[in-house]
């Protein structure tokens, strides 16, 4: 898969702010995550799904035109994503949940199956909680090579546009945009779809100045911040906000791909393709590493109380995270990931 390094570094960074948002005032600092950028960043997931959707069509776009090339870009998308999946939930459940009951062997089902974002077997987000977003993300590739074959090529972007419109008349529907686990599918498609629509509109020639990737960093922040205070004000605009943010997302894909101003170089420095490298693992690992570490931090740590605890067991946390999750990115992903890349060849 082609990789574009300031969206990856990007990437990164938001994966660190989606660890951010799964910590309370109860286990870290009111002033580092009782904010209304960290408290709103669970909306970077939808990010994720764009990106996604960007990258796969800019790999496979003109590529999946037979059930042969179908199913061998479905099974190499399977082995990129399930190693980590899998040995990352099995830890989730014997380090966070050590119980072998009815309950937890269906939240590890669903979890393994990949239906935690259907209503398939009904138990919200499974096992390790960010995990439902990565069966969303399967479930868009197999909508994506379904599309693929059925269409004619000069039709595929309106088959999926329609796709795309009758995903966000859905969550209209539900009146709730940011849904997760039964209904997170098809969250996750509308915003893959999305991204696939913003790789046919970066095909075409035209230039966009390096400037607005600071009006589009700021227009982030600014809906973020009014998400997080418009529904006290007034519910009715909770909707239109929703629904706004993924398009400001895949906005600030068109403009990051084509602008090479002071954001992107930043975001290609080492320090934030480090963070993009292990991002997947980040994201999975989070619910364990928190899960297992705050507790044991807050009874090991008796020498300081209050936001200062609290502040070094964030900092032990991240710390922690980072390192394990360079760890599982290097054996689970890479080496382990290769090893069942070859296997399929064959």
């Amino acid at each position: 898969m082609q990789r574009i390094n300031k969206l990856d570094g990007l990437r990164g960074l938001f994966a660190l702010f989606v660890v951010l948002f799964h910590f309370n005032i109860n286990n870290a600092p009111a002033a580092l995550v009782n904010n209304f950028f960290v408290r709103e960043s669970y909306i970077f997931v939808d990010f994720f799904f764009i990106l996604s959707g960007f990258v796969i069509s800019l790999t496979y776009d003109n590529k999946l035109n037979t059930t042969k090339t179908i199913w061998h870009f479905i099974k190499k998308r399977f082995i990129r994503l399930y190693p980590l999946l899998l040995f990352s939930t099995l830890m989730y459940w014997y380090f966070v949940h050590p119980f072998l009951d009815k309950q937890n062997i269906l939240l590890a089902l669903d979890t393994l199956f990949l239906t935690n974002a259907t209503p398939i077997l009904g138990t919200g987000i499974g096992m390790n909680y960010p995990s439902w977003s990565i069966s969303s993300e399967m479930i868009s590739y197999i909508f994506f090579g379904l599309c693929s074959l059925i269409s004619i090529s000069k039709k595929k972007t309106t088959l999926i546009v329609i796709l795309t419109i009758g995903c966000f008349a859905l969550l209209a529907l539900h009146q709730n945009y940011f849904v997760t686990g039964s209904f997170g599918f098809v969250r996750g498609l509308a915003c893959f779809n999305l991204g696939y629509l913003i790789h046919i509109i970066t095909k075409k020639d035209f230039k966009i100045p390096n400037t607005l990737e600071w009006f589009i960093t700021i227009g982030i922040i600014a809906l973020m911040y009014f998400h997080f205070t418009v529904p006290r004000i007034n519910p009715i605009y909770t909707i239109a906000l929703q629904f706004l943010i993924p398009i400001t997302f895949a906005l600030s894909i068109l403009i990051f791909i084509k602008t090479n101003g002071l954001i992107s170089k930043a975001l290609q420095t080492k320090p934030f393709l480090f963070l993009g490298k292990i991002s997947y693992s980040v994201y999975l690992n989070q619910a364990l590493v928190i899960g297992f570490g705050i507790p044991k931090l807050y009874n090991w740590i008796q020498f300081v109380n209050g936001d200062m605890k609290k502040m070094i067991c964030v900092l032990l946390i991240l710390t922690s995270l980072i390192a394990y999750s360079t760890a599982t990115q290097y054996f689970i992903e890479n080496r382990i990931g290769k090893k069942l890349a070859r296997l399929i060849k064959h």
